[in-house]
């Protein structure tokens, strides 16, 4: 039965151009994102690890070799069913540092270009075959299925085509890490055709070739040969190398490291493969026998390879022939397609780009594209060469095997990147060198005819071909331990492989930034990038960090460099970023450095949830230490020895009004004031120990004790400042000396009075009696200044003895309404009378109706020593001003003068009796007391600032802040004042 050309022609094409299609509505966004973002999209595109050596070739492999078929699809199975332990730190460390490829990995891994560039190399030479396998198997099934067709034309076409299709879908954004949605969506379609096609065959050939469960077991018991063959063959020892081998390549083929880690899937989609891509894989195993033994019994085996395309052929069922042809075309365009793609974007970060230099004046990202676009159309190029000249003289499973086992000598570099950070650069190299060398000679050459021990099995599954794969991966494993034993690796190796470790957690570097602002990461990359590109990466990073254009902190600049690196290992490669930006940095001797601290401390942040056993007990152990020091309720500082703040906790913050984030990796001299000097001179001084050490903040007085110890023997010396906060323990214990003082002066005040009381009454009856002795004027006016000055004397110890005894003062019952403006134009009416002659003006700006509740005499007293005060600090002709304001339930009174102020360190001291500013003789010290007990009484406050106008530094303000009389109590006073009024 022979398909007309036209009818396959219709086939072909009409399948490559439902892919075209597809993927063209996906990157048109034409089609739902509820469907072409599904997570089963990524779990169908991952099964194009079933290639046309699963579709076509795995029949010969299950004839040839029985139930060893079983071992590519249970290697590939097991890759999933372990992804919490293999695929998902792989995918955790490629997104973390933006690789595209297994010699990104490597790269990144040893630190190395070198490793790169092998690992390309080696991963293109291996590729070949496997790609040959794909182009081999369309140019042989057409053949079959119309004899007419010429397979080296057929496959011409089917290159030219794929091409095409890798080119628009394939290479369409600059950055490697860019998600193609609409080449991932014609995989998975790709999938699912080979799928449906495979299983369509396999339940034709159960039910209507074999006749259904029922007859297969007669048809099986009347042929025990079948089975016989299947279970002897089994005995053959090479499924089981065959098996790690496809555990391997389930994730170190370069369309399987595309599929599973660069296209910026959604991290649960590796999850969901674990099972979803085992369950795709058992259907297809499942689907072999039946085909198998339909064929077998339709003896349709002329070539086992392709028996499930000669079963139609044998049935004379077009539809059979065309659903496997339609099998096997999606199977092989599928693994062409991203193979070429991902080792496209390989050779051009690890091959061209270390040779080539960017041209000037060019556009960088259309150049890029450009490069892999080229490179892609080679790549189909010499598959098609290799399929011409070499891949036909082999069958598919000889190609197979062959590039199955070779991508098996990368599987020791990947568990090694994963879970032995002694792994070193040269015992990688060493490793799969030598892997390399043992698989050459005991695979390739023989398969080629050619050996250097003179020994040419006929294939790869002949002879000892089992013995020399198992021997390139012990040469493999023996000599990457050895290596890196004797060679061990570099710090930066070291670093690479802790990061690596921690699951793309990225470990401490030890590298110091030269650089201040965003415009120095732009001059140094625009040379090999050019300016607009380099500007553009720069935003972007700065974007991604939500960090402000200009000027930048330490560990700002430490983690724009950091997200550089990572932006353009997405462009050009770990190894050409890193060289970019290597420059900039400035290696250090030893130890970790206070910005990597802080990178480390935000990663653990984000990736609390991935740690597990003992690595999560100690984040446990770091979460609670740090919780710890953070509510401390002392300020604790870290510093290094350059004096640069580590640690910054939340009492810090409250103290200095200075965020975490902003003190972090900052010097102390650049805190602002006054805690640059504070600190920094405490750093620098001998003491350990600073007691109650004032500062001002926000116009008040406060007082802290520092403390400090040496971090001698720490990897970095540095030290931890302690800063306690002791303003109230000072308030209190000026509190407490004011209580004594006023305790001795109110023992002095009893006495004082006691003393004096009667002396001076008696001298006040003495002079009152001489009224009644004489007449004469002098001496009745001599009497009546005697009087007077008794009563001065009176008051001056009634006023001593309320100081001193404060409490005892009569309360606010017996307040009366007290108008403030009169109060206080009498109070500058008295000051007025003893100015020595001096002419200062008095402004009296207080409304006229505003009343307080008060002592009259007593507020009077306020405001005439308030007012002496200003006087006396006052030249000859200032200016003094009494205003007020209004608040709902209060009221506040400011005398301001113009006189020479008060000096800072003096201000704590004001209220203290006996504590005078004037020259002796002038002041006795009771007056700013005895007005702050008044005030006090009166339920008010008061406050003096100086300089009242700092910009000429002068100047003194008084704010005093009383009770309002409330509306009610003047409703209360005013009918009693119109009775009174009426009764006069």
């Amino acid at each position: 039965m022979n398909f007309e050309l036209s009818a396959l022609l219709v086939l072909g094409c009409g399948y490559l151009l439902t892919l075209f299609g597809v993927a063209w509505l996906t990157e048109r966004r034409l089609l739902p994102d509820r469907l072409t973002r599904h997570p089963a999209v990524h779990v169908l595109a991952l099964c194009v690890f079933a290639s046309a050596w699963t579709f076509y070739g795995i029949f010969g492999l299950a004839h040839n070799a029985g139930f060893a078929y079983l071992s590519s699809y249970l290697g590939a199975s097991a890759a999933f069913l372990l992804a919490p332990v293999v695929l998902i730190p792989i995918m955790r460390i490629t997104r973390r540092h933006q690789l595209s490829s297994l010699a990104d990995l490597f790269s990144f891994r040893f630190r190395s270009g070198r490793v790169g560039t092998l690992t390309t190399l080696l991963t293109l030479f291996i590729s070949l075959p496997l790609i040959s396998i794909q182009i081999q198997a369309l140019a042989d099934s057409l053949p079959m299925l119309n004899p007419q067709v010429s397979s080296s034309h057929a496959a011409a076409v089917f290159c030219v085509v794929i091409a095409v299709f890798s080119i628009l879908f394939g290479a369409r954004h600059a950055s490697l890490r860019n998600s193609h949605n609409g080449l991932v969506f014609a995989i998975a379609l790709a999938s699912l055709i080979k799928l449906v096609a495979l299983v369509a065959i396999a339940v034709y050939a159960l039910f209507f070739v074999l006749g259904g469960p029922a007859e297969l077991s007669d048809w099986l018991q009347s042929n025990p040969a079948q089975l016989d063959s299947l279970q002897q063959q089994q005995q053959s020892d090479h499924w089981q190398i065959l098996l790690l081998a496809f555990f391997a390549c389930a994730f170190v083929m370069p369309h399987m490291f595309q599929i599973a880690f660069t296209e910026n899937l959604p991290p649960e989609s590796l999850y969901r493969a674990s099972w979803g891509v085992p369950l795709f894989l058992l259907v297809l195993a499942l689907a072999v026998l039946p085909i198998l033994w339909a064929a077998v019994k339709t003896q349709a085996l002329t070539n086992p390879e392709y028996l499930v395309l000669q079963l139609g052929q044998a049935l004379q069922l077009p539809w059979l022939s065309t659903l496997a042809f339609i099998g096997g075309l999606s199977a092989a365009s599928g693994i062409i397609i991203v193979a070429t793609v991902a080792l496209a974007s390989m050779l051009q970060n690890h091959v061209v780009l270390p040779l080539v230099r960017v041209p000037n004046n060019v556009r960088f990202y259309a150049w890029l594209l450009w490069i892999r676009r080229l490179i892609i159309l080679g790549l189909v190029l010499g598959s098609y060469l290799f399929f011409q000249f070499i891949g036909h003289r082999f069958s598919l499973n000889q190609l197979g095997l062959l590039a199955f086992i070779g991508f098996l000598q990368f599987l020791p570099g990947v568990l090694a990147t994963l879970y032995w950070p002694r792994a070193s650069r040269n015992g990688f190299l060493l490793g799969l060198i030598a892997g390399f060398v043992v698989w050459a000679q005991g695979l390739l050459l023989p398969m080629m005819g050619l050996s250097l021990l003179g020994d040419t099995p006929e294939s790869p599954l002949a002879g000892d071909s089992h013995s020399a794969a198992l021997l390139s991966l012990t040469a493999n494993i023996a000599m990457l331990v050895l290596g890196s034993l004797i060679f061990p690796g570099s710090r930066q190796e070291r670093a690479a492989a802790d990061a690596c470790m921690l699951n793309a957690l990225p470990g401490p570097t030890e590298r110091q930034i030269r650089v201040e602002s965003d415009n120095d990461f732009i001059t140094r990359l625009s040379p090999r990038l050019g300016d607009k590109p380099a500007r553009r990466e720069v935003r972007r990073a700065l974007r991604e960090l939500q960090l402000p254009a200009g000027q930048l902190k330490p560990l700002d600049t430490l983690r724009l460099r950091t997200q550089l690196e990572q932006n353009l290992s997405g462009l050009l490669g770990p190894v050409e970023a890193a060289t970019l930006l290597q420059p900039l940095d400035e290696s250090l001797d030893s130890g970790f450095k206070a910005r990597n601290v802080h990178l480390l401390e935000q990663q653990l942040e984000t990736y609390d949830q991935r740690l597990s056993g003992l690595a999560a007990e100690l984040d446990q152990l770091r979460r609670y230490h740090r919780a710890t020091l953070q509510r401390l309720p002392i300020g604790a500082c870290t510093i290094d020895a350059q004096h640069r703040i580590l640690f910054w906790n939340a009492e810090m913050e409250q103290y200095t009004g200075l965020s975490t984030e902003a003190a972090l990796g900052i010097d102390l001299a650049q805190l602002p004031a006054p805690w640059d000097e504070l600190l920094n001179d405490f750093a620098d001084a001998s003491e350990f120990h600073l007691e109650a050490q004032g500062v001002e903040l926000q116009g008040a007085q406060r007082w802290f004790s520092l403390h400090k110890a040496a971090l001698d023997d720490a990897p970095d010396p540095g030290m931890v400042l302690l800063i306690e906060d002791e303003t109230q323990t000072q308030l209190l214990a000026r509190k407490l000396a004011h209580s004594e003082r006023l305790a001795s002066i109110g023992r002095f005040a009893a006495g004082v009075a006691h003393e004096i009381g009667n002396p001076v009454t008696g001298i006040a009856c003495l002079a009152q009696n001489l009224k009644l002795e004489t007449e004469e004027p002098e001496i009745l006016s001599t009497g009546d200044q005697i009087v007077d000055q008794t009563h001065r004397i009176t008051r001056i110890v009634q006023s001593l003895v309320r100081f001193a005894h404060t409490g005892r003062q009569e309360g606010p019952e017996h307040f009366e309404p007290v108008n403030l403006h009169d109060c206080i134009a009498e109070a500058v009416h008295l000051v007025s009378l003893d100015r020595r002659g001096r002419q200062q003006q008095f402004h009296n700006q207080v409304q006229t109706d505003l009343q307080i509740p008060g002592d009259l005499q007593l507020l009077l007293q306020v405001f005439v020593n308030l007012l002496n005060n200003a006087s006396d600090a006052s030249d000859e002709y200032g200016e003094i001003h009494i205003e007020a304001s209004l608040n709902t339930h209060s009221v506040r009174v400011l005398i301001i003068d113009e006189g020479s102020g008060i000096p800072p360190e003096l201000q704590g001291q004001l209220f203290e009796p006996f504590f005078t500013t004037k020259e002796p003789g002038k002041g006795t010290g009771l007056g700013l007391p005895l007005v702050y007990n008044i005030i006090t009484q009166h339920y008010g406050n008061i406050e003096i600032l100086s300089p009242a106008n700092k910009k000429q530094n002068k100047g003194t303000r008084v704010v005093i802040t009383l009770p309002r009389l409330q509306s009610d109590a003047i409703a209360q006073q005013t009918p009693a004042a119109d009775e009174e009024g009426l009764s006069g």
